[in-house]
């Protein structure tokens, strides 16, 4: 399966440890699924996890964040996340649709209500972290057939 997730997601994981986006995160780093990100997500993800108001709270070290964004870079499915989508109503957020079409993903995980409302785009669903975190310990206790 792969996934995008949303920044917001990764800015929670960093912000609770024991909440369900650090777990989702942690599934993650355990094979569970394959992330998909792009430069603009990096980029983004990396601005937001170190601006003041955010580094305050977070429960993550500096060195931390930056091997958390080393290993995003380096572990994760990138792709350049460059088609021209126009769907949102907040345009920032087309980058992770985009990122979407190009990574083949199943699904990207967010908490964004301009992402959530589409639903499905081009066959892509929109999922709460709560509900996909939730599907993740499903699949974990169900044996493969």
């Amino acid at each position: 399966m792969r996934v995008v997730l949303d920044t917001n997601v990764l800015v929670s994981a960093a912000l609770i440890a024991g909440g369900q986006e650090a777990r989702i995160l942690r599934a993650w780093r355990g094979g569970t699924f394959d992330l998909v990100v792009s430069p603009a997500i990096l980029e983004e993800i990396g601005r937001v996890l170190t601006e003041a108001r955010i580094r305050r709270r977070r429960w993550m070290t500096d060195d931390e964040v930056a091997m958390l964004l080393e290993g995003l870079a380096q572990e994760s499915v990138l792709v350049l996340g460059g088609a021209n989508i126009q769907v949102s109503r907040d345009p920032t957020d087309d980058k992770f649709l985009a990122t979407a079409i190009e990574g083949r993903a199943d699904y990207v995980v967010t908490g964004d209500r301009d992402l959530l409302d589409l639903g499905t785009y081009r066959g892509v669903r929109m999922i709460r972290p709560g509900p996909f975190a939730q599907m993740l310990a499903r699949e974990r206790r169900e044996p493969s057939r």
